[in-house]
């Protein structure tokens, strides 16, 4: 990817359009999100968990090994594409290191979120760092960027009371990241009240259905929405379908969950056992 694309990117967040981001996973998918037309791109920390290791998103992922994902999407096109680096992989210190792998790496962007993780004992799945430390990470970031044309975004998880929120993407707006990413269901009334403290162009992620259309997400100030990883997704459908399909030696009306297979073979079950084990134990 060259630095041309992170420039596109910075247009794109300057401008009052909303964008469909693509799901981008391997060399192959990011040069058909650019051909089809797409103008970002994101790759996943859960998608690369699963093509790198065949495990749930539970933070087995080590850096090295999204970094060398990264690199190999964000080389194979001149797509912009945003790196999911999670929390950082550990304290402020790791941030910075994380920062300069995905930057080398071409990531357009870099997200990086105030979940605490990987979870820790006895500890609920949603934990979310102190607004202090969060800072911290972030400006820890900041500092550790080396090319100022690519975009660093301050993530959170819209799942906490609205003043938490309001608190954490105000706090966050001031440490010279930009641009804030809200994960989970959004309506137009929290982005209301978002806009009015901060001026950071928002990117929003969500799995499901939203009731805002691109329109009314762009005079929100959204420049980005992404609605998960259905590419990835289907594309585990098709290979099971195939691989069947060629086993038995006829075409079989295959009609799987896509989710269902994933989680099937990502093997969710076990690692949802391991996890009442010895991390939430009776």
């Amino acid at each position: 990817m060259s630095s041309a694309a992170r420039l596109r990117l910075r247009e794109l967040l300057e401008t009052r359009q909303c964008v469909r981001c693509a799901s981008v996973f391997d060399p192959l998918s990011s040069r058909m999100a650019q051909e089809i037309g797409f103008s970002v791109g994101i790759l996943g920390g859960s998608v690369t968990s699963l093509m790198a290791l065949g495990v749930p998103d539970i933070y087995l992922l080590t850096l090295s090994e999204l970094a060398e994902q990264a690199r190999r999407v964000c080389q194979a096109s001149n797509l912009p594409v945003i790196v999911d680096g999670d929390n950082g992989y550990g304290n402020a210190l790791n941030v910075m290191r994380t920062v300069t792998e995905l930057e080398h790496a071409g990531a357009a962007v870099i997200t990086i979120e105030d979940t605490i993780i990987p979870r820790r004992y006895k500890q609920p799945e949603l934990n979310l760092s102190s607004i202090e430390e969060g800072c911290s990470k972030l400006q820890a970031a900041v500092s550790a960027r080396n090319d100022s044309s690519m975009a660093l975004f301050a993530r959170t998880h819209a799942q906490q009371p609205l003043p938490a929120i309001l608190e954490r993407v105000a706090a966050y707006s001031r440490t010279g990241v930009d641009g804030i990413c809200i994960f989970g269901q959004t309506s137009k009334a929290l982005l209301e009240q978002l806009n009015s403290i901060t001026e950071l162009p928002l990117m929003l992620i969500d799995y499901a259905q939203s009731e805002l259309s691109t329109e009314a997400m762009s005079q929100q100030g959204v420049r980005i929405h992404f609605n998960g990883h259905r590419a990835y997704e289907e594309g585990v459908k098709a290979v099971y379908r195939s691989l069947l399909q060629l086993h038995t030696g006829s075409d079989i009306d295959c009609d799987h969950n896509a989710k269902q297979l994933i989680g099937r073979f990502a093997r969710q079950q076990q690692y949802n056992a391991l996890s009442s084990d010895y991390l939430d134990p009776a």
